[in-house]
């Protein structure tokens, strides 16, 4: 297979964090410039000045409290009560460290050791184990649910934590503690390094068809669809297997520039804001309009990965194969605040372009197949050449 590793430049906020996921889509959020310790309170220029009594209570704390925290630490909580507050699960904040982090991964690197995670009821599962990193050497198995970290035990633990806790410096040791794959509850001790994520891998199959494997939405991720697939039709190939599986999302506006690839002109996602504003957006490229098309996907397929899916099948662009959706369909965005620290939070939610939400429910695929990887290939296989016979017949 033919591997192209894509390095990522973005400034907005993707999807993947640095382990190798948080199951949302995003959207870019204000930079405030304003100075001071307190303006990290606010997330945009739009807000409002903060309450004297804040301040005041601030002030009060730091000259007058028996063992008084430092002043980072107190804002830290205030924000991360009023996160609290909006009782949304996605909601986050991350300090100047962990921002950094999380930012560098729009570059297409991090420290970690390789790992895509779905954040399920039984704990942060792994969905993805990417080639050539450590956590491939070390034989981790998708399935597998991480329930400890360095002897911690992790099982109820936001997914966000565990990413940072599995995370750190190039050439350090972190011991996992894992269930629910075949060789039972076991520790896995893995060397932390530099690892740069796929984008995209593709390759064409001898009965002509030409597989586009897309890891995340991240930034650039529609050019390197677009290139993969130029080269394929150059190629040979007579369609394409878009391969979502274990895809856990990414960038809002990714997901309509990949659709872009496939469609023109068409809506492909309803995004309701918080006011309730609904706005769509559409296709806007040079689309292979008559290639045909599968779209592969399963219970790891997330978020972005269900916009494109759920727009294909709605504008019956190409059959859906393999198992449920995940299910999620709402849009977060990550705020820069002044001092380097950052927020994330909930707000909005998208539909299919005719009006269906996927929140909890997922896309349905046209042809279900079991959860076999090699079963689920050959069902988009038989597929495609469904669709090339009907081309040639017509």
């Amino acid at each position: 297979m033919r591997r192209l590793l894509i390095v990522l430049t973005a400034t907005a906020c993707a999807s993947i964090l640095v382990v190798g996921l948080v199951i949302v889509s995003y959207t870019l959020g204000a930079r405030q410039s304003s100075p001071g310790a307190l303006t990290a309170l606010t997330a945009s220029t739009e807000s409002a000045d903060l309450p004297p009594s804040v301040e005041e209570l601030y002030d009060q704390i730091l000259s007058n409290a028996v063992s008084a925290p430092e002043g980072e630490e107190l804002v830290r909580a205030a924000i991360e009560a009023m996160l609290e507050e909006l009782d949304d699960p996605y909601a986050l904040y991350y300090d100047t460290e962990e921002f950094a982090d999380f930012n560098e991964l729009l570059e297409g690197r991090f420290s970690g050791v390789g790992l895509a995670l779905e954040d399920t009821p039984d704990g942060p599962t792994v969905v993805t184990v990417f080639p050539g990193t450590p956590a491939e050497g070390a034989g981790i198995e998708v399935g597998e649910r991480i329930v400890s970290v360095n002897g911690e035990d992790v099982t109820g633990s936001p997914i966000d934590v565990i990413v940072n806790r599995v995370t750190g410096e190039p050439g350090t040791d972190v011991t996992v503690g894992f269930d629910g794959g075949s060789q039972g509850s076991r520790e896995v001790t893995m060397t932390r390094a530099e690892i740069e994520l796929p984008t995209v891998e593709a390759e064409l199959l001898d009965d002509g068809s030409g597989v586009v494997r897309l890891f995340s939405f991240s930034s650039n991720a529609s050019d390197a669809v677009r290139t993969e697939v130029e080269e394929l039709v150059e190629r040979g190939a007579e369609g394409i297997i878009l391969d979502l599986r274990g895809n856990p999302g990414g960038l809002l506006s990714e997901a309509v520039d990949v659709s872009s690839v496939f469609v023109d002109g068409e809506d492909i996602v309803q995004v309701r804001e918080a006011d309730g504003e609904l706005r769509t957006l559409t296709a806007d490229g040079d689309a292979f309009a008559d290639l045909p098309l599968v779209v592969l996907v399963d219970e790891g397929s997330a978020s972005a990965s269900e916009i494109v899916a759920g727009a294909m099948q709605d504008l019956d662009r190409g059959p859906i194969v393999g198992t449920p959706t995940f299910g999620k369909g709402t849009v977060q965005t990550v705020r820069n605040l002044s001092d380097g620290s950052g927020a994330k939070f909930t707000t909005a939610e998208y539909l299919t372009p005719s009006g269906d939400s996927i929140e909890g429910t997922g896309v349905q695929p046209d042809v279900a197949t079991g959860e076999d990887a090699d079963e689920q290939l050959t069902a988009a296989r038989e597929q495609l050449q469904r669709l090339v016979a009907q081309l040639v017949d017509a």
